[in-house]
């Protein structure tokens, strides 16, 4: 099952975003809070809207009367993409996307981010889209074709990766080792069709960024 996931970020293209969802055949949508009011914007309609409800409007509420709806606390441990993720979770989904993830507050960007580690955990294809960038996060040995010419960043999180391997780029990495204070793995550039990405220890942010 396929899920997408409307946070309560920045939405700076609606058409990106009614593009973006064309390449899905009936997903799963989880509207997280205030994500509503972009799904309504999309005319789309979601399977359920969850979290604290402290960002949706009054117009979004009613347009969606009819849809399940799972209110939570305001003063909560968990944000409200948090929740949509659990929920995702508990559903068997094989892949999540989630939108409106980042913006101009960090700390809900990176938050955000991190919990991509939550789909590692449950064996799930996890990942962050906006109309700048792609996220991904991996823990194991990956093969991608991504497009040549593709600019991709590769960082380490939660701690050192070893022994990594890498081919298909312009700059290749032999038995490296990377930390978080010697990221070197920035602007990488896609040279081959097949890209193989190894590594014995640690996980790797995979970001696709376009200026």
């Amino acid at each position: 099952m396929k899920v997408i996931i409307f946070s309560n970020g920045e939405y700076r293209s609606l058409a990106f975003y009614d593009d973006y969802l064309k390449k899905f055949d009936q997903p799963y949508i989880i509207c997280a809070d205030g994500g509503a009011n972009v799904a309504k914007e999309l005319n789309i309609v979601p399977d359920i809207i969850l979290g604290d409800m402290d960002s949706i409007t009054e117009e979004t509420t009613e347009f969606y009367r009819n849809v399940k709806c799972e209110r939570h606390p305001v003063r909560k441990d968990e944000t409200d993409t948090e929740l949509a993720i659990t929920h995702a979770i508990a559903l068997g989904a094989s892949e999540v996307t989630i939108l409106g993830a980042l913006g101009s507050r960090l700390d809900h960007s990176l938050g955000n981010i991190f919990l991509l580690t939550r789909f590692l955990e449950a064996g799930i294809k996890g990942k962050i889209v906006n109309e700048k960038n792609l996220i991904l996060l991996i823990n194991e040995n990956e093969t991608f074709e991504f497009s040549i010419g593709t600019v991709i960043s590769l960082l380490p999180i939660g701690g050192d990766v070893e022994e990594i391997n890498i081919s298909g780029f312009e700059y290749p990495i032999v038995n490296g080792r990377m930390t978080m204070k010697n990221p070197y793995g920035i602007s990488n550039v896609v040279t081959q069709q097949e890209q193989k990405i190894s590594f014995a220890k640690g996980m790797l942010l995979v970001i696709i960024s376009e200026d």
